[in-house]
């Protein structure tokens, strides 16, 4: 991995994934300044396994990558879809609106089916006791 690739990779991923951005910047060749001392730039050559080692956690760094970016877009359609979605939502005054009218004529409705079924019973000559309103609201 070259130094100019290592950086990007350093200053781009950082901030959010500090140990994967540390892992990648000293997983490249030493530094020049090494060729003074020739023993110290033996050992920090990697051996094949570190490499081998230093490659999965990237790769595996790289799918989690992957899987973020997917549920990124995937938030992104699901934004777009629920903001298309509002626009065809009536306002709020008028969703209240409808809303009342809607209770009103459900109340109509159960008034006149209680009716009916007073009618109904009167016709067959059931004893029909008279109608029975209950205010549960506060008295003042």
């Amino acid at each position: 991995m070259s130094e100019k690739i290592q950086k990007k990779i350093f200053f781009a991923l950082g901030l959010c994934d500090y140990f994967f951005a540390l892992t990648c910047f000293n997983a490249g060749p030493p530094e020049t300044k090494m060729e003074d001392r020739p023993s110290d730039k033996i050992a920090d050559k990697p051996t094949d396994e570190e490499r081998a080692d230093i490659i999965a956690f990237i790769d595996n760094r790289l799918e989690r990558i992957s899987t973020f970016e997917e549920y990124a877009s995937e938030r992104e359609k699901l934004a777009v879809d629920a903001e298309a979605r509002s626009f065809s939502l009536p306002p709020v005054d008028a969703a209240d609106k409808l809303l009342r009218y809607e209770a009103h004529l459900d109340r109509q409705l159960y008034r006149a089916m209680d009716q009916l079924e007073r009618v109904q019973r009167q016709r067959r000559g059931d004893n029909v006791p008279p109608p029975l309103n209950i205010n549960l609201g506060q008295r003042t």
